[in-house]
């Protein structure tokens, strides 16, 4: 807004609510047509117009009072009001710079939180906060030198549809994913599609250049043969691993099908002392490391030893596992791991062969984890945070609505990485 568009003609402040209200109105002769900008003749009315202005550090609340013209125009042959730029041309009730300035505080806050500094209407707010990132995405390009040698992948869970007439029966339940590709090197989500599938990962990995593709070194996913597939697809000089933690959850569920073997097996000979040890609560105790055991679980703990040899066989080859893992040379997990598989077989614990046979099948991801390190930890620290934001926002039931939310807060979607300074004084909707 120039100051030759313009007059003040009032300024009124209210200390105690912290609140002002601006009367402006244009100058007859600056006005012109909003469609071909030609000087406008005549004065049909002055419309009397109220917006939301931006908050002057202690005032919170700064309405304006526009007048605006209404007048003819030779060239149109209309009655149009005014160009007025300030104005935003989607929220006809907000200034271009109170809708910026609310748009970037939902980007770091919620719209609950901003409509209550602002005594702006949530709907309102909402509907700015939506129109704002689908406006971004289409402005956003992926640049051709984006840092992303270590990629990850992972999905977040969405929401659950519960149909009416099976509210309680869990396999008729439908579960709604979404599927993030993340730059470890910048710790963002730079695409994102619906599921957790083969498809879901190749729709992510398209939606980045095929330069930036033929970059990836290395990339993370869970046990997902559907991702692994997609990765290999369309990242042709990357190496998938395998996330460690992944692996130790699939480790942690063998030993506790162990354990509660050996529970039915103590409550078959009511033997007090393993049914205390063995019992559900105490399944997180027993696969901790030492030093993480107080003293009193410390001497429970090697007495179990002594009494159950299966349970301490499988705590035996639990140590040795992870201490494979954290080999840093690929020669010395495979000479470990092929000691470690020898003794799988001595034990004769089923469900830990059943594991091998899960190791032997993902051995290559595995490698590559050893020689990179490479992990989805940024991945599942993303998901905390997108996990966080589904729930102050009550849960989201539109896809496209969450996935641009997680590209706003996760990603690349906000004023931080595109710079949007002009929409404070003028917005261009793109086509």
């Amino acid at each position: 807004m120039q100051d030759a568009d313009v007059k003040i003609e009032s300024f009124e402040l209210d200390q105690k609510k912290l609140t002002a209200c601006v009367k402006i109105r244009q100058v007859r002769e600056n006005c012109r047509c909003p469609k071909c900008f030609k000087p406008l003749y005549g004065v049909k009315q002055w419309r009397k117009r109220e917006l939301w202005g931006v908050p002057l550090g202690a005032l919170q609340r700064v309405k304006i009072i526009f007048y605006q013209l209404q007048a003819a125009c030779g060239e149109c042959l209309k009655l149009p009001l005014a160009y007025a730029q300030f104005i935003h041309p989607r929220f006809k009730t907000m200034t271009t710079g109170f809708a910026e300035y609310a748009g970037r505080w939902m980007e770091e806050t919620t719209i609950a939180a901003v409509e209550r500094m602002t005594s702006c209407s949530g709907m309102s707010l909402w509907r700015l906060d939506q129109w704002r990132t689908k406006t971004m995405k289409k402005l956003f390009e992926i640049p051709a030198d984006l840092p992303m040698s270590f990629a990850s992948a992972d999905e977040v869970h969405m929401r659950t549809i519960k149909p009416r007439d099976a509210r309680f029966d869990k396999s008729k339940w439908k579960k709604k994913f979404i599927t993030n590709l993340v730059s470890c090197d910048l710790a963002k989500v730079v695409a994102n599609a619906s599921g957790r599938s083969t498809k879901s990962l190749k729709n992510c990995l398209l939606q980045i250049p095929e330069s930036i593709r033929e970059k990836i070194k290395f990339i993370a996913v869970d046990m997902h043969d559907g991702f692994i597939n997609a990765a290999t697809d369309l990242c042709p000089n990357a190496k998938v691993t395998v996330d460690r933690f992944h692996v130790a959850e699939v480790l942690n569920r063998a030993f506790d099908e162990l354990r509660k073997q050996e529970f039915e097996k103590a409550k078959a000979t009511n033997d007090v002392f393993q049914l205390q040890m063995l019992k559900p609560s105490k399944k997180y105790v027993l696969v901790a490391r030492k030093k993480q055991l107080s003293r009193k679980d410390q001497s429970q703990f090697e007495q179990l030893i002594q009494v159950n040899k299966n349970i301490s066989n499988a705590l035996i080859l639990i140590d040795y596992f992870h201490a494979i893992l954290d080999k840093n040379e690929v020669k010395e997990f495979r000479e470990g791991l092929k000691l470690w598989e020898e003794l799988v077989v001595v034990s004769k614990i089923t469900q830990f062969e059943k594991f091998l046979d899960t190791v032997k099948k993902y051995q290559g991801r595995i490698e590559a984890y050893i020689s990179s390190k490479l992990t989805t930890a940024i991945s599942e620290g993303l998901n905390n945070k997108i996990k966080v934001l589904k729930r102050v926002g009550y849960n989201y039931t539109n896809e496209e609505s969450f996935k641009n939310k997680i590209l706003q807060r996760c990603g690349f979607i906000n004023s931080r990485n595109l710079n949007t300074n002009e929409w404070y004084w003028h917005v261009t909707t793109p086509h």
